[in-house]
């Protein structure tokens, strides 16, 4: 499978971080899905009477940075129903609103399942979900997003995300720097207020409940020679360099550390790296941690199960970017399964906002949620309190993965 997870940053994920975490994942270059195992599906269990009707709403195939979220969704409702008895013991019947990044076509879409018989709006990596969440939050409609926006939908009634985006942005390279007595992490940074929001507003939270100072240097859109600003981040006493970025923003960062012999530790963002990427920094990277959405181990569990998926229901090597509609709908199904009686808007709200117990989240290497438990207060709608953190290779691969429990790094004063 080709590592094409990379395409989308989660500008549709967090509105503050919007122009720099990607949903990303680090996966094998085989395209080929000849050894896929289709009995990792287990025994088929059908779902049957009425459907359930749920509405997803993606960016659709007209937006730019669209990634095969359809697609997938549809696989994926079909071995809901197929394979785990739907939800309840009932089908799930999907209807697709597209809304190519606009925020009308968000509202559009929104407005269409406040109207309509569904129970709930689902979302992958939405473009708007602040918009769609500002309609179905005061209308009492559940919506369940794995990878979250910004305000409205951190913190608005009825809305619930997988995803730790806040969490991660700032929490990876404060723990890891915690963990190694750092007191200062220099943040490189594109100068757009977008990317550097999250640092300014909440970088003294952290800094209060870690003693590691975030400290911003931000660098003007198009610079070439990141010489000075590396220096910068060394003469500032700085014992961690933390980058913020894609690749073209990362690689010339990357390349003045080795020219300037740096050997500080280094945190990135997945989107920072790659193997093209490594060809063009000399010995390729340095030792770095890289924060990462998602375990694509071909050798897991979770990553055998949806490529069985993907082989069973016509989903190509290269459709399989969509897999936030996995993660959200079977995320989903986990957390309304056993639910009896009248599955409604109102009761999957009353499951949501009192779940019982942690659940696992697809592919997501042991990570659970338990929406309702607020593990991070300072956004009470995420469901999950940690993220994952990957060894990056000297080739731009990643090693090994492991979560990181960040929420109380975000742990508001006085609590």
């Amino acid at each position: 499978m080709k590592n094409n997870w990379r395409r989308r940053t989660t500008a549709l994920a967090c509105t503050a971080a919007a122009a720099t975490l990607m949903v990303a994942g680090c996966s094998s270059d085989s395209d080929s899905d000849s050894g896929v195992d289709l009995s990792v599906l287990g025994e088929a269990k059908a779902a049957a009477g009425d459907p359930i009707e749920l509405m997803f709403n993606t960016t659709g195939d007209k937006g730019a940075s669209y990634t095969h979220e359809t697609e997938v969704a549809d696989a994926t409702v079909s071995y809901i129903n197929e394979y785990l008895g739907g939800i309840g013991g009932r089908p799930v019947k999907l209807t697709i609103c597209a809304d190519e990044i606009q925020a009308a076509k968000a509202r559009e879409c929104a407005n269409k399942a406040v109207g309509s018989q569904a129970v709930a709006v689902v979302g992958g990596s939405p473009s708007n979900p602040d918009v769609v969440a500002a309609v179905t939050s005061p209308a009492a409609m559940p919506y369940f997003v794995a990878v979250g926006g910004g305000q409205a939908t951190m913190s608005s009634p009825n809305t619930y995300a997988l995803s730790n985006a806040v969490g991660g942005l700032l929490g990876q390279p404060a723990y890891l720097a915690k963990a190694k007595g750092i007191k200062k992490v220099a943040v490189l940074v594109i100068d757009a207020p977008l990317a550097t929001t999250p640092f300014k507003s909440l970088g003294a939270v952290v800094k209060a409940n870690t003693g590691v100072d975030l400290e911003v240097i931000a660098i003007p859109p198009g610079t070439a020679d990141m010489t000075p600003f590396v220096q910068a981040a060394v003469k500032s006493g700085a014992g961690q360099i933390h980058m913020v970025g894609e690749e073209n923003f990362c690689t010339p960062i990357f390349k003045a550390i080795g020219s300037l012999g740096v050997k500080l530790p280094i945190t990135s963002l997945s989107n920072c790296v790659s193997k093209d990427s490594a060809k063009q920094i000399p010995g390729g990277y340095p030792e770095t941690d890289v924060l990462v959405s998602a375990s694509s181990d071909p050798e897991s569990e979770d990553m055998k199960v949806f490529r069985a998926v993907g082989k069973k229901y016509g989903i190509s090597a290269e459709q399989e970017d969509g897999v936030t509609a996995y993660w959200s709908l079977l995320s989903l199904q986990r957390a309304l399964d056993g639910m009896t009686g009248e599955i409604s808007r109102k009761t999957i709200i009353d499951r949501l906002g009192k779940m019982s117990a942690p659940v696992a989240i697809p592919m997501m290497n042991g990570q659970t949620f338990q929406c309702g438990s607020t593990p991070m207060p300072i956004t009470p709608n995420v469901c999950s309190g940690s993220v994952l953190n990957a060894a990056l290779k000297s080739d731009g691969t990643v090693g090994e993965i492991s979560a990181l429990d960040v929420a109380p790094l975000f742990t508001m004063p006085g609590r």
